[in-house]
């Protein structure tokens, strides 16, 4: 196994998570949805919308496959399903910095 190759993945992921996030937070941080972004259904909408687009992602980027490269075959949907968790995990270790510099 290439390890470096793995964690150099991982780092794209994490590029991409910020990314991901970044777009989510603008676009609930719309002035209509300033009043109910608080709510538990705003954040599953938030939350839906980041898994859809780390899985739209994964499954159409090559490089965004965290076991390219290193010697670890598996098939590509699992690759895929795999990576896209790990992109959405990434983008919630974001969304949780970001909502602790928001509140000082």
């Amino acid at each position: 196994m290439k390890f470096d190759i793995l964690i150099q993945n991982v780092f794209i992921l994490f590029v991409i998570a910020i990314i991901i996030e970044s777009c989510a937070m603008a676009l609930f941080s719309l002035t209509a949805l300033k009043d109910i972004s608080e709510n538990r259904p705003v954040q599953v909408a938030r939350d839906t919308f980041v898994v859809i687009l780390a899985l739209l992602l994964c499954y159409k980027v090559e490089l965004l496959s965290l076991f390219t490269g290193t010697g670890i075959h598996l098939h590509k949907y699992l690759d895929t399903a795999i990576s896209a968790l790990m992109l959405v995990g990434l983008a919630n270790v974001v969304n949780g910095f970001f909502g602790k510099m928001r509140r000082g």
